[in-house]
């Protein structure tokens, strides 16, 4: 089994299969996952295997995906604080402290826990992505679910989301990435993430995720 906790992009080269990729924005924050650790208790970590501090709003919230789903859950995504890859990192290495619950988790994958643990999944990415929806829009719509609180919290979650899921497009050549990721720089962001919507999720760094930057190796290859 690989020693990546998650699956990992490679760079862009300016090319797109036939058929097409799935494409969502690469968010500026910090790449975070939610699962259950060594103790059983489900934590927020980073890709170092580090928990993130003060994220029990997240948790919580993410603990009733797993009652809908019924059954342990790996959560691929990115927490971001304050909207800046700086405020996350200024939080993560001491604003927890404060005791204070803070950040967002842009959720964009999900599998069982017991396949993340094998390594990965064999469902493909659109069928993973449709079932995060479903587990999301599920929590919404149930009241019992919706309006339950996290313990302590008295309702103060409520004023803020505490997971929000990543939306995607389909992009069918180069000109339609390039299109995406200028929509990303413009707002001074990062770029985009290019997913092949029919690949399993496979810890590990491979070819069924490339990420476009605004330098990189695409630049040879698109004129």
């Amino acid at each position: 089994m690989t020693n990546e906790l998650c699956q990992l992009a490679v760079d862009w080269d300016g090319t797109v299969p036939d058929g097409g990729m799935m494409c969502d924005e690469k968010l500026d924050g910090f790449r975070a996952m939610y699962f259950a650790g060594i103790d059983g208790v489900p934590r927020l970590w980073t890709r170092a295997g580090m928990a993130i501090e003060g994220t029990e709003h997240i948790r919580h919230r993410l603990s009733l995906l797993e009652q809908v789903a019924g059954c342990r859950l790996f959560v691929d995504g990115e927490f971001v604080v304050d909207g800046a890859l700086a405020a996350t990192k200024t939080w993560c290495e001491r604003g927890w402290r404060s005791g204070e619950q803070a950040g967002v988790f842009h959720a964009f994958d999900v599998l069982r826990f017991d396949d993340w643990r094998r390594g990965g999944s064999d469902m493909p990415l659109y069928e993973r992505k449709a079932w995060l929806q479903q587990l999301i829009g599920a929590v919404d719509e149930d009241p019992a679910l919706s309006w339950d609180w996290r313990e302590g919290s008295r309702g103060r979650d409520e004023d803020r989301p505490a997971v929000v899921i990543v939306p995607d497009e389909w992009i069918f050549n180069a000109d339609d990435a390039l299109d995406a990721a200028r929509r990303v720089w413009v707002r001074d962001g990062e770029g985009c993430m290019l997913k092949i919507a029919d690949a399993p999720y496979a810890r590990g760094r491979n070819g069924a995720w490339r990420k476009v930057k605004a330098s990189g190796p695409w630049q040879r290859n698109v004129t």
